[in-house]
């Protein structure tokens, strides 16, 4: 898992790491294992068919998917194509989308493990496997801070901009919306975009005065606040 503090709403890829730098695997022709997750109130994933495959046992790889939530489990299998020779080293095996429901509280918490696993080299024999530690995240509040605040749009180069600041950066299909205190849209921020230089969509610098944001992910309010203009 890249992030084993996601924030709710977000997108995360669960990985199959094949080996390590101290311990890569040798001939590995193919393999299948469960993944069974602990709790998946709040998991909502891809379909099973769109598992991709890492770069490890590239090229032509088959892979095998099916997903029973009700015991929350997937059973996945990888393998290279016959005739193919068995690969070493190390490498991504298997790459399953999920994503973090809207709704998970901070402070939930899923963990998941393999077991089962089953793997082979070219003539079918069995190879020795440790199918390594559980991983679990849990949902954090995204930590996001707008500053400066105030700002003075006056283009002397010092607190011309407030930035809305992330680890990771601002998700592309988050919105920033500023209004006035009426209500009224002034500036929307869109794709990425984490500043706000006290213009309006048509860019006309503002008056001084307050003025009200709120970023959204999609229908969900991820933070809002208010930003104030001096001169």
């Amino acid at each position: 898992l890249p992030n084993v503090q996601p924030f709710a709403a977000e997108r995360i890829d669960i990985s199959l790491q094949i080996g390590s730098a101290d311990m890569p695997v040798g001939n590995l022709f193919g393999l299948g294992f469960e993944l069974r997750y602990s709790d998946g109130r709040y998991l909502e994933f891809a379909d099973p068919s769109d598992a991709l495959p890492g770069d490890f046992l590239q090229p032509d790889v088959y892979t095998f998917t099916r997903h029973e939530p009700e015991n929350r489990v997937f059973y996945l299998a990888i393998s290279r194509k016959r005739g193919a020779s068995g690969q070493d080293g190390t490498g991504t095996g298997l790459i399953l989308p999920v994503r973090i429901s809207p709704e998970a509280p901070p402070g939930w918490q899923t963990c998941f493990a393999i077991s089962n696993v089953i793997a082979n080299d070219p003539d079918g024999a069995a190879l020795p496997v440790d199918a390594g530690p559980a991983v679990c995240l849990q949902v954090s509040e995204p930590q996001i801070e707008v500053l400066p605040n105030p700002i003075t749009p006056n283009d002397d180069g010092y607190n011309d901009a407030v930035v809305f600041r992330r680890d990771g950066g601002i998700p592309a299909d988050w919105r920033i919306t500023i209004m006035e205190r009426s209500g009224n849209i002034i500036r929307r921020l869109s794709n990425g975009a984490d500043r706000w230089d006290g213009r309006d969509d048509n860019g006309r610098v503002q008056l001084p005065g307050v003025y009200l944001y709120v970023i959204r992910d999609g229908e969900r309010v991820v933070k809002q606040g208010v930003l104030g203009i001096i001169r």
